[in-house]
């Protein structure tokens, strides 16, 4: 049985205020001798301070709960990264519940562990809801934001303020790079099908159709974001005579210029390449990758800041950062009826 504040009072022959004084570090109202008796003795039972139960009855916490739930790539280190820096210079602690890769039974699970702990708030991080978790944090007077996913389109998500780049724009923009390159057909690979792959895909779609040409079906290959199941990605499509590919993530991009050398296809020469994201992967790979680069650093510092100040939603701004793997066709496109 664990020891209690009450037994140590018990030893030290004074009262449980006494000791909640000492324990709690509240100077000026105990004498130095009584404060060593009570922490020897606490240190002699083992006694370990309940925060949570501190916590609860101070009507306060500095804990924030960070909730994980897609970790195929690598694009949350950062976003990590900047949560701890960000929450440490706010005097808070951080700590955080892995709940697998779009599990709806770890997410929930998760979201109650957070909940009982009594924190300050819960970032969840490239996280889908589903209906229970939805109701469970709205029902909680807990703040909560999105990071690194919205879906302003979705009932679910109605209410719930987040922090991402707009993937419509990283969409668009990739696709946008390449047909000012001179490309035509071009290819979009390892999109999933959640709100975040769609918004990718509905960016594509209009860049090409903003310029006459015409997207089609098989030229779009899903996939879950990884850079293992990726690896027959270039295979299904080399049949398709494309252009360029935008990969839906850096470690897509990385497993498909594995793939490229062993089907002995040369790119830029052969096929152009821009990747979404713009981590560090994309600078040691030969070629180096072009990029739509996201500031996830920038998107952790925001997170944080909004949760803890009850600031908007916000899209953080993106960007092209080219490098070396695009070529610059001879001609630009020519608009298709």
């Amino acid at each position: 049985m664990k020891p209690t504040i009450k037994d140590i009072a018990q030893r030290a022959n004074v009262s449980t205020a006494t000791v909640s004084r000492v324990l709690a570090k509240k100077e000026k109202s105990y004498r130095p001798e009584t404060a060593a008796k009570i922490e020897a003795i606490a240190k002699e039972l083992g006694y370990k301070k309940n925060i949570a139960a501190a916590e609860l009855a101070a009507h306060s916490s500095k804990l924030i709960a960070v909730i994980l739930n897609n970790t195929q790539t690598n694009f949350s280190n950062d976003i990590i990264a900047a949560i701890q820096a960000e929450t440490d210079k706010a005097g808070y602690q951080m700590f955080i519940l892995y709940a697998g890769n779009h599990d709806s039974r770890l997410l929930n699970q998760a979201i109650s562990v957070a909940l009982e702990r009594h924190v300050a708030g819960i970032l969840l991080v490239a996280t889908s809801l589903d209906e229970q978790a939805a109701m469970t944090l709205r029902e909680t007077s807990t703040p909560c934001r999105l990071v690194s996913v919205y879906d302003e389109s979705d009932p679910k998500y109605t209410g719930f303020k987040f922090i991402s780049s707009d993937n419509e724009k990283i969409g668009y923009l990739a696709t946008n790079y390449l047909i000012d390159h001179g490309h035509q057909r071009i290819g979009l690979a390892g999109i999933d099908r959640s709100s975040t792959g769609e918004q990718r895909l509905r960016g594509y779609q209009q860049a090409m159709c903003e310029h006459g040409l015409v997207p089609h079906r098989d030229w779009v290959v899903y996939g879950d974001y990884s850079f293992g199941p990726q690896q027959n990605i270039l295979k299904g499509l080399a049949s398709k005579n494309l252009d360029a590919i935008i990969t839906a993530s850096d470690m897509v991009a990385v497993g498909l210029i594995k793939e490229a050398r062993l089907l002995n296809i040369r790119i830029p020469e052969d096929l152009s390449l821009v990747s979404i994201d713009g981590t560090f992967l994309c600078d040691i790979t030969i070629p180096t990758i072009t990029s739509v680069t996201q500031d996830f650093y920038q998107m952790g510092v925001l997170a944080v800041r909004s949760l803890l100040k009850n600031q908007s939603s916000q899209f953080v701004p993106v960007h092209i950062t080219a490098r070396n793997s695009v070529r610059l066709l001879a001609e630009k496109p020519s608009l298709q009826n």
